[in-house]
């Protein structure tokens, strides 16, 4: 094995303790008597990031080894964000999801703001403008996270829905 790949086994596990929590809940979209619409829509959003940005982490890799501690550290950052924002995200066991949901929208929001954010730490082969988008997503987050408003949470969907759809094709080498 490339060093590069001995350095990438720790980000890519997070991603993936993370991932295999978040599955383990897609039961709930399953439930007819306890399925909420919204939690259906943050699942598969939330699922859907967790596997990109596993996708991205190979454009990473191979700058590991030139780089610090310090820097290795701060690629740390995002999946452990990742695997807080599902933490929060998953209720507990008998919880009602939709209640569970609403109750704890605003902590996950600000997390998943945190965790947009904590791709600041490093760049890819991105649009210029693609920091400003990340900011007013940023803002869009936050914003819903304190006006707790179910549209603002769709308005996000959709806006997720857009990039993914308009998102230039990932090769992957």
């Amino acid at each position: 094995m490339d060093p590069a790949e001995y350095l990438a086994i720790i980000p890519l596990l997070i991603y993936g303790i993370g991932l295999t929590d978040l599955l383990s809940e897609w039961k709930r979209i399953f439930d007819k008597e306890d399925r909420y619409l919204l939690y259906v829509i943050y699942t598969i959003i939330l699922t859907e990031v967790a596997i990109y940005n596993v996708v991205i982490y190979v454009d990473l890799v191979n700058s590991f080894p030139e780089q610090t501690y310090g820097q290795y550290l701060a690629h740390l950052f995002p999946p452990v964000l990742f695997m807080m924002v599902v933490n929060v995200f998953t209720p507990n066991e008998g919880s009602k999801t939709g209640a569970y949901f609403m109750d704890n929208i605003q902590l996950i929001l600000i997390l998943m703001a945190v965790f947009v954010g904590s791709h600041f730490f490093y760049s890819f082969d991105e649009p210029k403008d693609h920091f400003i988008r990340r900011g007013l997503i940023i803002i869009l987050l936050l914003a819903t996270a304190y006006f707790k408003k179910q549209w603002m949470l769709y308005l996000i969907a959709a806006i997720w829905l857009i990039g993914v759809i308009m998102r230039s094709p990932i090769v992957v080498t």
